[in-house]
């Protein structure tokens, strides 16, 4: 999975993913921490699981890859929904998201 945000401003792309995430449930579920060079994606209920994605910045926008995952036992038979509400969320805040 690859996603691309236009905006070059870490802390605008961040604030952009949180006003998208609104006053969903998956606000009290999910958090995410961005650093120079990663983006993390942090699931917890039942258990923890982190999608980790590397950072490039290119000349016009800011890129993350998938590059790890580790799911925990209680979400592995939800995990197609929620990446699929994560897209959601992510596109709604202006990411563009596409397989690698």
């Amino acid at each position: 999975m690859k996603v691309q945000f236009a905006e070059k401003n870490r802390d605008k792309v961040l604030s952009q993913i949180h006003e998208a995430m609104g006053g969903r449930s998956l606000k009290d579920l999910v958090s995410f921490n961005m650093g120079q060079g990663f983006l993390e994606v942090i699931i917890s209920k039942l258990g923890t699981s982190i999608l980790r994605f590397k950072e490039t910045e290119t000349a016009e926008a800011l890129e993350y890859v998938l590059e790890s995952e580790k799911i925990a036992f209680a979400h592995r038979a939800f995990k197609d929904d929620v990446k699929e509400k994560l897209v959601h969320v992510i596109s709604k805040a202006g990411g563009k998201v596409s397989q690698v």
